[in-house]
């Protein structure tokens, strides 16, 4: 992997969900949550349904929505109304289509934001960035349901240390790999990609999508969360460099 001369690089661009939040605790949190008010729902209607089983079921439906490379699944499959109609639909319990599945995403999405705290490393590693000089930025993908993301970006401790943040999907036509959503961040900090950084833990939707904008790539691979998906393709980008803790990023961009 090649150096990097500090004159370089300018900006630094972060993915949000298991990069800078424990986004992992979050989803397992919102799932059991979601499982729940699903099977009390189902119980009303005479379908005799545990949390348990209901859980293990959506389970399998995001693994599904997780298998192909993101940047190819439908957008609205990021909408999890539509993960739990797919799950009524196995169920036959369709004609429980109502306003409460949109109101379990809501509940799903509140006891995700509420159990996905920052990672220790996360804002001593940004402040220290900022106090440096570098323009900072944040590249997430929209989570499905309008407004969602923005919020959870929003209520980030630490949200005022970045410039700008681009909700990819929402503010741009496509969710990563797309470059747009890449492009769009360098140009509000006002820099040419090649004078970025960004910082994600997705070989596939952060490394490829940034990488193809020229920009310098950090995979972070955090020991607990380096939990590769069953029967996916090797990714087709390398990172520039790849590390275990946020930590280790200053020194990298002090050459």
């Amino acid at each position: 992997m090649r150096s990097i001369r500090p004159s370089e690089i300018r900006g630094v661009i972060f993915d949000l969900d298991n990069t800078l939040l424990q986004s992992r605790l979050g989803a397992a949190r919102g799932l059991k949550v979601a499982s729940s008010m699903i099977a009390r729902q189902l119980r009303k209607q005479g379908y005799n349904y545990s949390e348990s089983q209901i859980l293990r079921k959506v389970h399998l439906i995001e693994r599904e929505r997780r298998a192909p490379a993101t940047g190819l699944v439908p957008r609205k499959l990021y909408n999890r109304d539509t993960w739990w109609k797919s799950l009524l639909k196995q169920l036959h319990a369709t004609k429980l289509h109502s306003p409460w599945i949109h109101k379990t995403t809501l509940r799903y999405w509140d006891a995700y934001r509420r159990a996905s705290p920052p990672f220790p490393d996360a804002e001593a590693t940004v402040r220290k960035l900022k106090k440096t000089g570098y323009r900072l930025a944040i590249v997430s993908d929209s989570d499905g349901t309008p407004g969602m993301k923005r919020l959870r970006l929003e209520s980030l401790p630490f949200r005022n240390l970045f410039e700008t943040t681009v909700v990819a999907g929402d503010d741009t036509p496509r969710v990563k790999p797309s470059k747009a959503p890449f492009l769009l961040a360098a140009k509000r900090l006002g820099l040419s990609p090649q004078c970025c950084v960004y910082i994600g833990d997705n070989p596939e939707t952060d490394v490829e999508g940034a990488k193809a904008t020229g920009m310098t790539t950090i995979l972070v691979k955090r020991r607990a969360y380096a939990v590769p998906l069953k029967g996916r393709d090797p990714p087709r980008a390398s990172p520039t460099f790849q590390v275990r803790s946020l930590k280790e990023i200053p020194a990298i961009l002090a050459g």
